[in-house]
Order: C-alpha cells, then sequence, then structure tokens
C-alpha cells in the first residue's frame, strides 16, 4: 500500500511540475533579500502590499518623467495634446490595470489557491506597473533611435573586426540593439534607488515586464531579445523565484502585450488625424477598402457616433460645428474600439486557463496576443496600425525629422566613443576631451560600469572589456529625452572636431 502511495505521490509531483504556480507568479520577494520570509499581513490591514510598492517606485522615477520628452509618433512635437511617450505609457496602463480588474471580477482566479483579496490589489497594480514601465528604456527619436544605434554598431563592429575571424556574440546586443532589454537592464542595474539592484523591484513585477525572454545569443521563439548578455544571470535568478523556464513569459505579460498593441494601433490613429495628417472621413474610407476586416465591426461604432452626437444637437442650443464633430468622433470611435478588443482579449485569456483548470501548461502558451491568426480581431487591429503608417509614420516631415534624429545619434556616438574607448574601472580619462566625456555621464552609470568592468577584469574575460564600454555608452544615449540629445550634439561635436583635428 505504502508503495501504491508512493508512486501515486510522484507522478502528482510530476504532472504538477509543469503547472504554473500563482503564488510563486506574484512573489513580492526581491533581488536584494531574495529568500526573506515576508511578514503575513492581511491585505485588509496593510496600506500597500509589496507589488502596489512598485508601481509606487516606478511613476516616481526619473526615468518615467523623461518619457515626456520622447516620441510616441511624432517627434518633437508642439501641440501639447499629442501623445508622447509618457502619456502612451500612462494610457497602456490604465488599460493594462482595467484588465486586470475584469480578470480578478470575472473568475480568473476562481481556482487558484491565493487569496480573491489579495490578487484583486496585486494583480491589477502589477500590470499597471509593467504598462508604465514597457518604454523606459527607448532611446530618443524611438525606433528611428533604436536602428540609428544599430546602424553606428553594425558599421563600427565591421570595422574594428574586420582582420579577425569574428565579432564575439555578445556583441549582438549592440548590433540587435533593442529598447525592451534596455528597460529591464534599467530598473535592474541603472537606477540606484537600491545600490546594485536598481529600483530593487518585486520577482513578480521583474517577470511580467520581460517582454521577450530570451537573449540575442539564443532567441529561442521569439522574434528579438528582451534580455542583454549582462543581465543574464538577473533573469534566471527571477525565473527560479516564479517558477517559470527560460524562454517562457510571464501569463500577464501577455496581457501587457494586447494593451500596448491595442494603445497605439487606436490611438496613434487619433494622434495622426489630431495633427491634420488625415481626417476622420480618410479613416472610414481607409476602413472601407480594406476587404479583410469584419465591417460590422465598425458600423456598429459608426452608427453609435451617429446617435450620440444626435442626442447632443437635439439637447442643445448650440450645436457642434463641424470641427467639433469631427474631433468627438474620432473620441468617440477611440474610447469604443479599445474597449471591444481588450474584452475580445480578456475573455479569450480568460477562456484559455478556465478550459484547462487554471493548468496552463508551461510549453503551451498562447501566441494570438501578438496579433496572430488565433486572435479575433486580428485585422481590425492591422487596419489601423497600416492607416497610421500610411498617413503618420510615411508623411514628410516626421520622415525628416526621424533622420535628423538618427544623425543626431550616430554622429554622438562617434564622438561619446572616442572618450570611452580606452577607459578602465578608474575612470581615469588619458587628455582632457576624455576627461570631459567622463564628467558628462550620470554617477549612476559609471558606477555600474565600474562594477562591471571590474568583474570582467578579475575573472579574466578579457574580451568582453569592450561590451561594457559600448554598454556604458548605449546606457548614456538611451537615457537622454530628445532635447537632451540634440543640446549635447550641439555642445559635444565643435569639441570633438576640433579634438580630431589636432591630433
Amino acid at each position: 500500500m505504502k508503495i501504491m502511495q508512493f508512486f501515486k505521490a510522484q507522478k502528482k509531483e510530476i504532472t504538477n511540475s509543469n503547472i504554473l504556480d500563482w503564488e510563486k507568479l506574484l512573489s513580492s520577494n526581491r533581488r536584494k533579500n531574495p529568500d526573506k520570509t515576508l511578514k503575513k499581513v492581511s491585505v485588509d490591514k496593510t496600506d500597500r502590499t509589496e507589488i502596489e510598492r512598485d508601481y509606487d517606485r516606478i511613476v516616481f522615477s526619473a526615468p518615467v518623467r523623461r518619457l515626456s520628452n520622447k516620441t510616441q509618433v511624432f517627434p518633437l512635437d508642439e501641440n501639447d495634446t499629442v501623445r508622447t511617450r509618457l502619456t502612451h505609457s500612462h494610457e497602456v496602463s490604465n488599460l493594462a490595470r482595467g484588465a486586470g480588474v475584469s480578470l480578478c471580477c470575472n473568475g480568473f482566479f476562481n481556482q487558484s489557491d491565493v487569496n480573491d483579496k489579495r490578487l484583486l490589489r496585486d494583480i491589477p497594480s502589477l500590470l499597471a506597473t509593467s504598462g508604465l514601465v514597457h518604454d523606459l528604456g527607448n532611446p530618443p527619436f524611438g525606433h528611428q533611435g533604436e536602428e540609428a544605434i544599430r546602424v553606428w554598431f553594425k558599421k563600427h563592429l565591421a570595422d574594428k573586426y574586420k582582420d579577425k575571424t569574428c565579432t564575439p556574440p555578445i556583441y549582438s546586443d549592440f548590433i540587435h540593439f533593442d529598447g525592451n532589454a534596455q528597460t529591464f537592464r534599467l530598473v535592474t542595474r541603472l537606477h540606484a534607488a537600491d545600490g546594485d539592484y536598481g529600483m530593487d523591484l518585486t520577482y513578480a513585477t521583474l517577470a511580467t515586464i520581460i517582454k521577450y525572454p530570451s537573449l540575442n545569443n539564443n532567441l529561442g521563439p521569439y522574434k528579438k531579445a528582451g534580455i542583454f548578455y549582462s543581465e543574464k544571470e538577473i533573469a534566471e535568478d527571477i525565473w527560479r523565484h516564479t517558477g517559470l523556464n527560460n524562454h517562457q513569459r510571464h501569463p500577464l505579460t501577455f496581457i501587457m502585450e494586447i494593451c500596448d498593441d491595442i494603445a497605439y494601433a487606436t490611438i496613434d490613429v487619433e494622434d495622426t488625424i489630431k495633427k491634420g495628417y488625415a481626417s476622420f472621413n480618410d479613416l472610414k474610407t481607409w476602413i472601407i477598402s480594406d476587404s479583410s476586416i469584419d465591417k460590422d465591426f465598425f458600423e456598429s461604432i459608426y452608427k453609435t457616433i451617429d446617435d450620440k452626437i444626435a442626442d447632443f444637437n437635439s439637447r442643445s442650443e448650440d450645436k457642434l460645428t463641424s470641427d467639433t464633430t469631427r474631433e468627438v468622433s474620432m473620441e468617440i470611435f477611440r474610447s469604443i474600439v479599445i474597449n471591444k478588443l481588450l474584452s475580445e482579449a480578456t475573455n479569450k485569456f480568460n477562456e484559455d486557463f478556465i478550459s484547462d483548470s487554471l493548468e496552463w501548461k508551461k510549453q503551451n502558451e498562447p501566441s494570438y496576443y501578438e496579433i496572430s491568426d488565433n486572435f479575433k480581431h486580428k485585422n481590425e487591429l492591422k487596419c489601423l496600425k497600416k492607416f497610421t503608417a500610411h498617413y503618420g509614420f510615411n508623411n514628410k516631415e516626421v520622415l525628416k525629422l526621424e533622420l535628423s534624429g538618427g544623425h543626431y545619434i550616430k554622429k554622438l556616438m562617434d564622438a561619446l566613443w572616442l572618450g570611452f574607448e580606452n577607459i578602465d574601472e578608474n575612470l581615469k580619462g588619458q587628455n582632457h576631451y576624455q576627461k570631459y566625456i567622463i564628467s558628462l555621464i550620470s554617477k549612476n552609470y559609471l558606477r555600474e560600469f565600474k562594477r562591471a568592468f571590474k568583474e570582467c577584469k578579475e575573472n579574466k574575460r578579457d574580451q568582453e572589456l569592450d561590451y561594457y564600454r559600448y554598454q556604458l555608452m548605449t546606457d548614456y544615449i538611451s537615457g537622454m529625452t530628445e532635447n537632451f540629445l540634440i543640446r549635447m550634439h550641439n555642445e559635444i561635436i565643435p569639441l570633438y572636431e576640433n579634438h580630431i583635428s589636432s591630433r
């Protein structure tokens, strides 16, 4: 009898090893003290849970404030009603928090062992935090800024290693530089709120913000990397504490991902129209011409818009002007589309778990949140994105500003590298120019550089020394706002050119 019980227990253990554990996924421990036994306090008797504290740490941080001067769609825009990365991030955070409340209130976690009241506080807060964090590492000028960094490194590394057999594989972090990996680095390394632990966020929050749990030299199932080589051990520590496998997303990352997709697919359309690059009628014509979409999805929205405007005009002596009608129409359109898309996404997410009794196997992740074939409204989302690409991103004013931004970044990297190429952990420049460049850099960035560089030398990994010099440069560039980048470009480049000509 005891032998049979033993084998049953072993079978159960093997089966459950592939089931996600929500107690671990919502781990409130932090890297600074990973095994600390947290005091069990009723959620009714605490002002803030540990996960709620994460949101507070983020929202008051300098990297969040810098997003106010980083591009969402339109660079250096003087119209204060057009979104920046900051307003976009707050909107994604808002959608994600709402999705979390919906999941908690509609039975998503009924079969988990986690306290319901704790879920209702931690899940929405966790999602709100991940939404606010998701673009923190983006360089100035958005995706054009990322591409400028990649282009600079492709040329620089090709020249540097043209006489050798190959470029060290870890340098692919720069050839394929991505703001998502920089975000993870920022909150775990660079922000000095808690010494060597960055913002020292909970394991639950850190796991949720890893959009692509892969490295450039081992992408796994993902299209790009969300972790740099320098943060590999941190990511592995997070996966251990949350019960995730390598290359596996936290389930709530999918919710943050769809909220980001929905936000920029709809809100970028609104900003394109607000900028005057297209009209609401242009949008309707665009939608009609797309044969792949469900026309009823949008027709019902148009009817609601017409009804609301007609109702307002019937009750008011001052009828809406044509300009106000267009503006109100777009606002109602955006609101209803977001609601429809988000409702479908959370319902589908809910069904996936409930149908499998919350036993979402580690190797069986859904992919529909990346607008795959399994997402019901993928074509409607794509239609809206294509509209913004056609009328917004391809507008000549936008293209000109992005090209200028890319030029500023690449030229500034030339100047910065001349200051960084020979420095070590002592941070002593060999000439006045190098001393000047080092003096510009944040003490947080220099502290992390010194730590990593010293450790690299102690472990005799000399081929990696330039990795950390390059990383110091990308840390500095990525942390810049657009106005600051231009100011630094205009200040440094004349000094750089004088130094070059005098050598």
